[in-house]
């Protein structure tokens, strides 16, 4: 367990909050995770080209999945592989963002994040987003309701990602262990 796990020190007090499961995933450090997943694919057909040129995962209805993680300059990096697509992000602290607030970077796009945890549940809720370090206006701001928990002992999650007037792009959701 690492202590200065980036979700420990944006938690705090609430980080037991979360599952047994979630806790084991955010405090292993660096290291690899797999396991399975369903994902669901746009709306319409706006929402898939998007989702495309965005590089989200394809529909299907089981995929294998693996995350890695690593340490880089107090943040994380993660690389998740869904079925042929890879998605990269780095999650980091901001100063002088609200408690249990991260950022989330994918390429060009930051996403301001508020961590919930409670009754075995982490839940994230965006509350900002930047272009290239500009502030985008609420209304560009896509639709996120994403959600970890645990089942069976394993950690699990489920992320929906949407667009006003497009609708959803993907949904994913399914489990993982480091075993």
């Amino acid at each position: 367990m690492s202590e200065g796990a980036l979700y420990r020190r944006v938690l705090g007090s609430s980080y037991p909050g979360q599952s047994p499961a979630g806790q084991r995933l955010h405090d292993a450090g660096p290291s690899r995770w797999t396991g399975r997943c369903r994902v669901e694919g746009g709306e319409t057909g706006a929402a898939r080209l998007l989702a495309r040129l965005f590089g989200l995962p394809a529909a299907t209805e089981d995929s294998p999945i693996v995350v890695e993680f690593a340490s880089v300059d107090g943040g994380e990096l993660w690389l998740r592989r869904i079925g042929a697509r890879v998605l990269r992000s780095r999650q980091y602290l901001v100063p002088g963002r609200p408690p249990h607030w991260i950022a989330e970077r994918f390429g060009a796009f930051a996403f301001d994040l508020e961590l919930r945890a409670a009754n075995n549940r982490l839940d994230l809720f965006i509350r900002g987003m930047r272009c290239t370090g500009v502030a985008l206006p609420r209304a560009l701001w896509p639709r996120i309701d994403a959600a970890e928990s645990e089942e069976d002992g394993r950690f699990c999650f489920d992320v929906q990602i949407g667009l006003p007037l497009v609708g959803r792009l993907v949904r994913y959701r399914g489990w993982l262990t480091d075993r």
